[in-house]
């Protein structure tokens, strides 16, 4: 039995159409693809759910009422574009809400209060290995370890010669693998609070020199009352004025200041005490917001607590303090 092939059509360049039959195919394409385009936008048109539209384009419609219906569709949109950019613009500006509620407590912690001797160490305890390693920064030597004449000249004749033999270095050899601690030199050397302390009562009571907590800072060896660091629970005070907070007196020992002729961050033109309040949840900042007490003087200090509640864990605040002073004894009260 035979079967009957059909053999496959060759196609040759004089098969196709001429250039101008060419031409006409991809027009008649370009015409076919431009009205599927539009049946497509008409379709849309005609059936999406955005209201309104549809009836703008809808040819059985009034020209009048599709005008209606074009102002009616760009005012809405309009409006919707001016609040919605209101909206974002009032988000981007991040809006806080600040509310101020009044609570009259029956008691409240004491501040921690924070104070330091404006010297730094005391001229009459300084040693010979002292003076060999720190006396540059000092102001006591210059950096070849001689002495700077002209800071012991301010002196006393006593204590300048109790200095001069100790900063004669011509003979002396410092011990080996000598490492100085610089905690341990500002507690061995600086004012102790024992001494400096003359009176203190809290809330009319006495209180001495072990209600008071060591720290150290920029000025050397410091006093903390009331720190909620020693063991002791935080004090707390029923009502302000004098007599309802802390009241001390302090001798600055001023006999015992190192000369100055440049301040720097280690030595002070100043003389007396620098004071902070703050609560115990902070650390003292007392370089930066401490305030001066001079001596000679009876200085009293009111501050007011400040609670900020926000998102963030609960910040305690102690307002900027208000001191009243009179040239009496140097006190501090509270």
């Amino acid at each position: 039995m035979a079967t009957a092939q059909e053999s496959p059509e060759t196609i040759t360049p004089e098969s196709l159409p001429s250039l101008p039959h060419r031409a006409v195919l991809k027009r008649s394409e370009g015409e076919v693809l431009t009205r599927s385009a539009r049946e497509i936008t008409v379709a849309f048109v005609r059936n999406t759910k955005f209201h309104g539209l549809k009836y703008i384009f809808a040819r059985d419609r009034s020209r009048i009422r599709r005008i209606f219906w074009f102002l009616a569709f760009c005012s809405c949109v309009g409006l919707l574009s001016t609040w919605s950019w209101n909206r974002l613009h009032y988000l981007l500006s991040y809006p806080a809400f600040t509310k101020i509620h009044m609570v009259w407590a029956h008691s409240m912690a004491f501040p921690a209060v924070t104070f330091c001797n404006q010297n730094l160490l005391r001229a009459s305890q300084l040693t010979k290995v002292d003076l060999y390693h720190s006396g540059y920064w000092l102001d006591l030597l210059h950096q070849n370890h001689s002495v700077n004449e002209r800071s012991l000249a301010i002196l006393r004749d006593g204590r300048r010669l109790s200095l001069l033999s100790l900063l004669d270095f011509g003979h002396y050899a410092p011990p080996p693998n000598f490492h100085m601690n610089t905690t341990e030199m500002y507690d061995r050397l600086g004012h102790q609070l024992e001494d400096m302390l003359l009176e203190c009562k809290f809330q009319g009571e006495n209180c001495t020199y072990k209600n008071f907590t060591p720290i150290y800072t920029r000025y050397g060896k410091c006093y903390t009352f009331n720190s909620g660091k020693d063991g002791n629970p935080l004090l707390t005070t029923l009502k302000g004025g004098t007599g309802n907070g802390l009241e001390i007196m302090l001798d600055i020992q001023q006999d015992e200041y190192l000369p100055v002729w440049g301040e720097t961050d280690e030595t002070s033109y100043e003389a007396g005490i620098k004071v902070q309040i703050h609560s115990q949840d902070e650390p003292p900042f007392i370089d930066q917001l401490g305030f001066g007490v001079a001596p000679g003087f009876q200085t009293f200090v009111s501050c007011q607590q400040q609670l900020v509640l926000n998102s963030h864990p609960l910040v305690h605040t102690f307002a900027a303090p208000t001191m009243l002073s009179s040239a009496r004894n140097p006190t501090l009260s509270l």
